[in-house]
């Protein structure tokens, strides 16, 4: 279970976010957790970011409501902020504490290749095998179960999850997040068929994963063929997500969960992926692109543009497609009537009445 650090009062939570009490007289209430406005206690802390979310919120037992003042302005528990959501980054960041991580040093059972570099406050679990030639910078912790292969480079203050593996000669930033099960640096998916069977393709290159980057369960970065496959500086990159050989991702993107970036692909920077995208080899996805929930890229994006559906198109031009697409049984009932009066016509003039 979580743990959560020791309770505030509303005049703390105020200072926290730079905000302000709606009624001073609030200020020594204490707080003790952090809920949905439907689960918050007296004692809880929850926020508003939508008018539409405002009148639950009202109607909630919260003991301190985080949310401009033009959302609720009569509200005594509000504490007004000028951005609620980016508030409570730092409110959850005081409550929780991270995962307990492996106690200082060196576990017993760890296996640690004497030509291994560990730089100071270096804490490795149990189980973990680092191998020859091995640099670990400053405050990094292995956790329990991690392969690092010969010749990996990880910097300060970086954390690896349980049962990470890093395969021989990738690179890993300062401050990177990890976490179970992923894994760096694997062969890229390359074959050639020739003479009835498929040949694999040895990949040569390597990974590099840039500072302040953080990687989600079950995620997958495939080593480059030639030269290195690349995560951008700050990049956010959800569960379940493979990364194949030579991808290049531009700094501060966000990838959400399932998605699949084919061999080859650039990414600019600041781009937005929503889950199960797919991205075809070889395409240039340009900086600051918004890109829709289970789209299929097929084509190259430029640079700001939102696109929608599979295969992928502009949002405006989708969406007008799409309402078209629901008048077709309207459409069809139309056609038929028509079709319907056009042969009524047509039989009469085959055969006139008589004067």
């Amino acid at each position: 279970m979580p743990q959560y650090r020791p309770s505030l009062t509303v005049a703390d939570l105020a200072g926290l976010c730079n905000g302000r009490t709606a009624d001073p007289s609030r200020g020594g209430v204490v707080l003790r957790a952090v809920a949905a406005a439907h689960e918050a206690g007296p004692d809880a802390i929850t926020w508003v970011t939508e008018a539409r979310h405002a009148e639950q919120a009202a109607a909630s037992q919260a003991g301190a409501i985080l949310c401009t003042e033009k959302l609720m302005p009569g509200e005594p528990r509000a504490v007004f902020v000028d951005d609620p959501e980016f508030a409570m980054t730092k409110v959850l960041a005081h409550f929780f504490v991270p995962p307990q991580p492996p106690e200082p040093g060196i576990h017993p059972t760890a296996v640690v290749d004497a030509s291994a570099r560990l730089g100071r406050d270096v804490r490795v679990g149990a189980h973990a095998v680092i191998h020859g030639d091995v640099h670990i910078g400053d405050g990094s912790v292995v956790h329990e179960g991690v392969s690092i292969g010969r010749g990996v480079t990880i910097g300060t203050g970086t954390t690896l999850f349980d049962r990470v593996v890093i395969y021989d000669r990738c690179t890993i930033g300062n401050d990177v997040v990890i976490h179970a099960g992923s894994v760096i640096g694997a062969d890229g998916f390359g074959y050639v068929y020739r003479k009835g069977r498929h040949h694999k393709l040895p990949h040569l290159g390597t990974v590099i994963i840039e500072d302040d980057v953080e990687l989600g369960a079950g995620v997958c970065v495939d080593r480059g063929k030639l030269g290195a496959t690349r995560i951008g500086r700050g990049t956010k990159i959800d569960n379940l997500v493979q990364v194949a050989h030579n991808v290049q991702i531009a700094p501060l993107c966000v990838i959400a969960a399932q998605t699949g970036i084919s061999g080859s692909v650039e990414v600019g920077a600041g781009v937005a992926m929503g889950g199960q995208v797919g991205i075809a080899h070889g395409l240039k996805i340009g900086s600051e692109v918004r890109i829709a929930a289970k789209s299929g890229i097929m084509n190259d994006v430029p640079d700001g543009q939102t696109v929608v559906g599979s295969p992928a198109q502009d949002r405006s031009t989708a969406f007008r497609e799409l309402a078209r697409v629901r008048k077709l049984p309207e459409l069809f009932e139309q056609v038929a009537e028509l079709t319907k009066r056009v042969r009524d016509l047509e039989a009469a003039a085959d055969h006139p009445k008589p004067d």
